[in-house]
């Protein structure tokens, strides 16, 4: 209840007090479509389990468990199709609703998790400058509802993403969030936000099928397998606060931005901290199993060596861009339940403008640019557990290389083709390589 009032009493005053120092603005509108299709090859891997299974619990024959590719061999999918309405007055008031249908690459797990989701939906008053944006000077604002994450990378250049991105802050989470900017270039950021539930889903395209119910049935055998998880901060299907003060978490951030004159050049640094306290079990859409702490404790003795209950990290994230060329980089490190990791990732690319092939009658060619971009990204634990835990690749270290072209076509196509390549550091040698081609369309209306 605390929240809610704080809350209610921020919509009734900050648009007031906002409004002392608005000069006249004016409504804005637009709506967004983001659709797009996909050609996957992933290669056909598997990793033997210890966890002593029961008969009725494998497949038909089967004498053991086993890790496996997720969707081995070539597929073509249509992965997305998102609808968007953002609404601004001015820089004093934005608010925005975004709508995700059939999303198969951030389902988890794959199958049987809902295939339409409220990805976005929050209102805010107050400018927030978001990438290279400054503001006009010092400023305020207040934002609440179902948002990204305040250190999440404003652009992402290839279609898929690293294990950092992937483990800490891909996922959108319903948060309250105050920050401004001291002058135009120092900025800070204080959020209260629902935590996410901690769960685990394979790092590659697709999230993999863990706790379906499908698994429960004798003899099951899936045709969407469990993948190789890492740990991750799932989404919340919710768009509302739980009511939970255990859950949440909070959170604070400091950035610095700098642009240019010409407005070519320029760079932008936030450091940022979490603490929340983990559930004793979390329920997630889709799977029989818990987040939090009852994903980390398994079954009896084969369960991971936690200790308490707390879960924080200390992180930072650049954003730069020179022109034509753009470097994001990462490094988080985390502990959860007394359970520790470090990952850092690094991902450039550059941008070529292209003037090639039949042109429109409004003069945009069929290729209008060329991106080629890299990623590398690894994350390192400091624990292990018993080799009967259900899910070992959760403190496995992992390197992850992401490399691709990114081809604009006309004015609202993009055609991404990349490759990933994965090099886990156990004795076992795994190729969990995954080639993905993304044709995607965006329109926007105003």
């Amino acid at each position: 209840m605390k929240v809610v009032r704080i809350v209610a009493f921020m919509i009734l005053v900050v648009p007031g007090a906002l409004a002392q120092d608005a000069t006249p603005e004016v409504w804005n509108w637009q709506f967004g479509l983001d659709a797009r299709v996909n050609y996957r090859e992933s290669n056909r891997e598997r990793f033997a389990l210890m966890f002593p299974f029961e008969p009725e619990m494998l497949p038909p024959g089967a004498a053991k468990g086993w890790m496996e590719t997720v969707d081995a061999g070539s597929s073509l999918e249509a992965s997305l199709l998102s609808f968007s309405f953002d609404v601004e007055y001015g820089s004093m008031f934005a608010a925005r609703a975004k709508v995700d249908t059939i999303d198969l690459y951030d389902r988890n797990p794959t199958s049987s998790d809902e295939k339409v989701d409220v990805d976005e939906l929050w209102i805010r008053f107050g400018p927030r400058p978001e990438g290279l944006e400054l503001p006009d000077g010092t400023s305020f604002f207040f934002q609440v509802g179902k948002a990204p994450k305040m250190e999440r990378q404003p652009v992402l250049m290839l279609e898929s993403y690293g294990l950092v991105h992937t483990a800490f802050n891909r996922m959108e989470d319903v948060q309250v969030i105050a920050g401004g900017s001291v002058g135009r270039n120092v900025y800070w950021r204080a959020q209260i936000a629902d935590g996410s539930p901690l769960f685990f889903r394979d790092s590659n395209a697709l999230a993999g099928d863990n706790g379906i119910p499908e698994l429960r049935e004798p003899f099951p055998n899936p045709r969407l397998k469990s993948g190789f998880p890492i740990l991750y901060d799932a989404e919340t299907d919710s768009v509302f606060f739980s009511g939970s003060s255990d859950l949440l978490e909070y959170g604070t951030g400091l950035g610095y931005r700098w642009v240019s004159d010409d407005l070519a050049r320029g760079f932008d640094l936030i450091v940022y901290y979490y603490e929340r306290e983990l559930a004793e079990e979390f329920d997630v859409d889709g799977t029989f199993y818990g987040g939090d702490l009852d994903l980390l404790d398994g079954i009896g003795p084969h369960s991971l060596p936690t200790e308490g209950n707390r879960k924080n990290e200390t992180g930072a994230r650049f954003f730069g861009e020179w022109n034509g060329g753009t470097v994001v980089a990462q490094y988080v490190t985390q502990e959860m339940a007394g359970l520790g990791r470090d990952g850092w990732e690094i991902e450039a690319g550059w941008t070529f403008p292209v003037f090639f092939g039949p042109v429109t009658s409004g003069g945009t060619p069929l290729v209008t640019s060329l991106q080629p971009a890299a990623r590398y990204s690894r994350l390192e634990h400091d624990f292990r557990g018993p080799p009967t835990y259900p899910a070992p690749s959760v403190w496995w270290d992992w390197e992850k290389i992401d490399f691709g072209l990114v081809v604009g076509l006309y004015e609202d196509i993009e055609l991404t083709l990349e490759h990933s390549i994965h090099n886990v550091l156990i004795p076992v040698e795994l190729d969990l390589d995954e080639t993905l081609v993304t044709l995607r369309y965006r329109f926007r209306a105003r």
